[in-house]
């Protein structure tokens, strides 16, 4: 089965080009169409349309899926949240196929090994992206430190209950689904504490 992709940033941007791209599919279902009119900082999971199509092709009747992009920067606007889609998908069996990069993530429910490799680079790159934003984290820190303007958070603070269940819409939503605490930390790619946290909050409501 496959599922077709689009994200535009703006409201006053068209889709037409993408979805030009998607008809020459042999497979093309306007149905199966899903876009989404959003900033690409945002994570795919937090995207409406996103999070629709990622239930649709986890859900209890799931077959086979691949999801078609016209090019894996509709997934994210950094390397880092791309790769994270792309293993999300891959973790779930899910066939990422990029028409402008031209390869698919799974060959009859197998890595493919062309993909692999240009995922590996990617992460490798994305890597040292992490090291980056850490590094000038730290070096912001302890600049403001030194001018007394960051003490960190207060000692004994706590987040809001009301604070965690709105940071984490995806980890609720999968969680009233009846999922499992490690089921939802893979999907939604976060921690079991952090799920722990949130379903010890729902449970509480």
């Amino acid at each position: 089965m496959y599922y077709y992709y689009s994200r535009i940033s703006t409201l006053s941007q068209n889709s037409s080009r993408q979805i030009a791209n998607f008809k020459m599919h042999s497979e093309f279902n306007p149905e199966n169409l899903f876009i989404d009119k959003v900033q690409g900082n945002v994570p795919f999971l937090e995207r409406p349309e996103a999070s629709k199509l990622f239930d649709v092709v986890t859900g209890p009747d799931k077959k086979s899926a691949t999801i078609v992009v016209d090019s894996i920067d509709r997934l994210g606007r950094n390397l880092i949240d791309i790769l994270n889609t792309i293993e999300l998908f891959t973790a779930n069996g899910i066939n990422l196929k990029s028409l402008k990069e031209g390869f698919e993530t799974l060959v009859n429910g197998e890595k493919n090994p062309i993909a692999m490799v240009v995922v590996s680079v990617m992460g490798s790159i994305a890597e040292m992206e992490r090291n980056r934003i850490k590094e000038r984290t730290s070096e912001g820190i302890k600049i403001a430190q030194a001018k007394g303007k960051f003490k960190g958070r207060r000692p004994g603070s706590v987040q809001s209950n009301a604070r965690l269940l709105e940071r984490h819409p995806n980890i609720v939503k999968k969680l009233n689904k009846g999922l499992t605490v490690r089921e939802v930390a893979e999907i939604v790619g976060k921690s079991t504490t952090t799920v722990m946290k949130v379903k010890k909050v729902l449970g509480a409501a």
